[in-house]
């Protein structure tokens, strides 16, 4: 361990004197790749439950040496892992053994269950620095880290096109979008001559096409290979993401590439960074914490001198694990908030008079999932990770059923707006899976509770994909709020000035009316539940015709960021039109301040500026009725 590294961790340990050992084996599901890391001397496991993470694929940092014998060949190199769950960075020289015929072993067998190549990753701080070694070893090794995380699938996944021409073809569709699990729909079948897009293995492949044959439905293959297109895309990522691209921002120490796919600890990093720099105008909490134990951002970005009663906008991202683009479009909004406050009069008017509630990243456990691996089951994955839940299912009428367990729910089901009634599910193995009740999830549950204690004037929520901006309410066919004018006439200059910038088309509507009705929706409940005036889901690129869907590529991120941009404004133009209405003073439980100094920021403002304020100091902000 290099003397500069040596840090106190959350455990006490130090670096100095510890052998560090990366074990690698078969992951849960079975695929090569999970590893874990323990101390040598005090074997104190340093990782979660899903183990530690070593580089990604195709992310070897710098020279290795590679050293053969008798027993198997072995890379020396500079490994990067992380010491969960504090992510603190545990830099070590790794000794990597592989066996002699790993890369034909690797190569020859496809199948998921595949034995471990690698024996042991072992770490000391006694090596002297790796040598150079050739090309060659260095594309073996790159070969080989890429295998362990980003091996074949043992099923091939096609992505078809279908066409439903009548009534009957779009009610059979969507049967088969609620009650089949073997099919995962990128784009739900709505109406006669609309497309569906629908994935599917090659096992269920022959069964879906007889039955879309029997009924004359068109189709046609969008994908054919769509673990291709994955391994493609993220080959193009590692190719670009150490070039500086005109999209990259710099200020000071920070840097972030609007133009990318982010991890989720790059984008705490860059909130937090942001924090830093402007604390003026921002500030990062999180507003609750997950299954898997990460923390939800919320940024908070508002000009902190202007006091007052202001304007609330509430903005996610990301509630649905794949679809990417919907957070890196998010991030792209707080970068010009917080960025082009100096700069542009509007967004300056916009900071000093609204509070911006952000939450780029809803669902982190199963984007960060989603990143995994280029499985398509993976990579494709859209709901939480929330544990198993088990059903008993039947397979015939003499045989008895069997215990099936699947992971995840879908969150934009899980809101207390009509909650499982249309739309959705009660089996946990469907991607549409509602949850065993209303906001049963932390991550809903965090909306509900943040809205609750937070005055908010709009709601945005950005999905993909379809380009579609919907309004309430999705749960049934021309059911409207009674201010659907005001509603319909906003979202109709927001696609209008949103298509402005490159000629993008945005269908405007309810849910019911442009997709399919479906209960359990955020932007429903926020408008009927929370009683937030403009409530808004934004379907972001691609349109139902471009091959790609949710496997949008990078080059896409800023165009459809910057057009998305120009909506958000316009309705917040409309939100800073609203009346000022203070908040009303409110029966609480505890009608008592919990801070000696309440009083004292109450005389400053703090309660019509911080809302927080108002849950600690109930009595100085005059919240409590005698």
């Amino acid at each position: 361990m290099r003397e500069r590294e040596k840090k106190r961790d959350k455990w006490g340990m130090r670096g100095s004197g510890r052998t560090y050992t990366v074990h690698l084996g078969p992951s849960s599901r079975g695929r090569i790749g999970r590893c874990w890391a323990s101390d040598g001397k005090s074997e104190l496991d340093l990782s979660d439950n899903d183990g530690c993470s070593l580089q990604r694929a195709g992310e070897v940092w710098g020279d290795f040496e590679v050293l053969r014998d008798a027993g198997g060949t072995t890379f020396l190199s500079h490994i990067k892992a992380w010491a969960f769950p504090t992510s603190n960075e545990v830099n070590i020289f790794c000794n990597l053994h592989v066996c002699n015929d790993c890369t034909q072993t690797v190569c020859r067998n496809r199948r998921r269950r595949v034995p471990p190549v690698v024996t042991n990753f072992r770490a000391r701080d006694n090596y002297a620095p790796p040598i150079p070694v050739s090309m060659i070893s260095y594309r073996l090794l790159v070969i080989l880290l890429s295998l362990l995380t980003w091996s074949s699938s043992a099923r091939k996944f096609t992505v078809h096109r279908l066409k439903p021409k009548t009534k009957s073809d779009v009610d059979f569709l969507q049967d088969l979008l609620i009650n089949d699990v073997k099919l995962d729909f990128w784009k739900s079948p709505t109406q006669p001559g609309n497309e569906v897009h629908v994935m599917v293995d090659d096992a269920a492949e022959p069964e879906l096409i007889r039955s879309l044959d029997e009924r004359n439905i068109t189709h046609s293959v969008m994908i054919d290979d769509v673990q291709k297109v994955i391994i493609d895309q993220k080959r193009q990522h590692d190719k670009l993401k150490s070039q500086l691209r005109l999209n990259d921002w710099r200020e000071g120490k920070i840097h972030f590439a609007l133009a990318q796919y982010h991890s989720f600890a790059d984008v705490i990093n860059y909130l937090n960074a942001l924090a830093l720099t402007y604390p003026e105008r921002v500030s990062v909490q999180p507003i609750g914490t997950t299954h898997e134990g990460r923390q939800i951002p919320l940024i908070k970005i508002t000009n902190k001198r202007i006091a007052g009663p202001k304007k609330g906008i509430w903005i996610d991202g990301g509630i649905h694990a794949r679809e990417w683009v919907s957070p890196a479009t998010v991030l792209y909004f707080i970068h010009m908030l917080v960025t082009q406050y100096d700069k542009d009069p509007q967004v300056q008017q916009f900071v000093d008079n609204i509070e911006w509630y952000i939450v780029p990243l809803l669902n982190p456990d199963g984007y960060e999932y989603s990143r995994s691996s280029s499985d398509p089951e993976i990579r494709l994955w859209r709901k939480n990770r929330s544990p198993p839940k088990c059903i008993q299912q039947s397979t015939g009428l003499f045989t008895a059923p069997r215990t099936i367990c699947c992971q995840g729910v879908d969150l934009n089901r899980n809101f207390d707006w009509y909650f499982g009634q249309v739309g959705s599910s009660t089996d946990p193995c469907s991607e549409i899976y509602q949850g065993e009740y209303a906001f049963s999830e932390p991550e809903t549950a965090s909306v509900r509770d943040f809205l609750q204690r937070h005055k908010v004037h709009t709601f945005l929520t950005f999905h993909s994909y379809s380009q579609i901006l919907m309004y309430p309410f999705g749960h049934q066919i021309r059911t409207y709020s009674s201010d659907i004018n005001d509603l319909r006439s906003t979202a109709l200059s927001a696609s209008s000035q949103l298509q402005r910038m490159f000629g993008t088309t945005y269908k405007v509507g309810t849910g019911a009316d442009t997709l399919y009705p479906a209960s359990g929706g955020s932007e429903d409940w926020a408008k009927g539940k929370a009683q937030v005036k403009y409530s808004y889901l934004f379907e972001l690129r691609p349109e139902e015709q471009v091959w790609d869907g949710f496997l949008l590529s990078e080059n896409q991120i800023m165009p459809t960021a910057r057009e998305t941009w120009e909506a958000v404004k316009v309705i917040a133009s409309q939100t800073l039109a609203l009346p000022v209405v203070a908040r009303a003073p409110q029966r609480l439980r505890q009608c008592v301040d919990r801070d000696a100094l309440c009083a004292s920021w109450a005389q400053s403002g703090a309660c019509s500026s911080w809302p927080e304020m108002m849950q600690r100091c109930p009595v100085s902000c005059g919240l409590c009725l005698k």
